[in-house]
């Protein structure tokens, strides 16, 4: 005997129906109405978190390396090599160099520091012409969190790109967001940036472009899905709230009644 279809019922019509079915049909009927009157439904459909307005989505320029704390710097002079020396940029973003005193060089380029060096020693020092080169540095490193198996620090030693780190990261979460993930960076001026990234197109090959490349400080976010937020809520408000065991299960036997 094929089961009769039932459709949706008003909150009284459904207590009614509901007073008729065995104890287990009850709870069933009501565990389903709490759940979708309830529970924040959300899909993998839904839009992406809006950006607050004060922060940029534009690709910056291509990478150009910087001087930060915890840099490592050798300087060789030309015409004058009794002053060539090394020196690390200390954590407030300056650092000492004979003749020239204390400068502040963080946010640098190698060739503006260069620039700013000859300017400092041009009244005591002929001809201050100077190479810098980086021997080591403090910030050649990002950061990933997020749904990813290992979040944390990376090192950066070369270049990097989003599908590299997250490689590194052990790969994605079953409760991870791949379309609507975010690299959040400094510009040149210190303005913040926030780029939206597709990483479901990027590891499909489907948009390569997706596959940005990182630059040193970067912080690679993937966000949790809506149904992972969903699960989350139902568990956190609902299955440790009841008090008896949410885990029964059913069956129906051919004269349609619940066992």
């Amino acid at each position: 005997m094929p089961l009769p279809v039932h459709h949706p019922l008003s909150a009284g019509a459904a207590f009614l129906a509901a007073r008729s079915l065995p104890l287990r049909a009850l709870f069933l009927t009501f565990s389903l109405g709490l759940l979708a009157a309830c529970a924040p439904l959300q899909t993998e459909n839904a839009a992406a978190p809006a950006v607050s307005a004060d922060l940029s989505s534009a690709a910056p320029a291509a990478y150009v390396y910087r001087v930060s704390p915890g840099d490592e710097l050798n300087f060789r002079f030309f015409y004058t090599p009794s002053l060539n020396t090394t020196a690390t940029v200390r954590a407030d973003g300056r650092l000492a160099l004979p003749l020239a005193g204390e400068l502040p060089v963080a946010g640098l380029t190698t060739a503006e520091l260069s620039t700013r060096i000859e300017t400092a020693l041009s009244a005591t020092v002929r001809r201050p012409q100077v190479t810098v080169n980086v021997m080591g540095t403090g910030s050649q490193r990002i950061f990933v969190g997020g749904e990813v198996s290992k979040p944390g620090v990376q090192p950066m030693l070369g270049g990097l790109s989003v599908l590299q780190a997250l490689s590194v990261a052990e790969g994605l979460k079953d409760t991870a967001q791949p379309r609507h993930a975010l690299v959040m960076r400094r510009g040149p001026q210190g303005e913040r940036q926030v780029l939206k990234v597709d990483l479901a197109a990027a590891l499909s090959g489907r948009d390569p472009a997706q596959d940005l490349a990182l630059q040193p400080l970067d912080v690679l976010i993937v966000p949790r899905s809506g149904v992972s937020d969903m699960n989350l809520w139902i568990d956190q408000y609902i299955r440790r709230m009841l008090p008896f065991n949410t885990g029964f299960s059913y069956t129906i036997n051919r004269n349609g009644a619940l066992q």
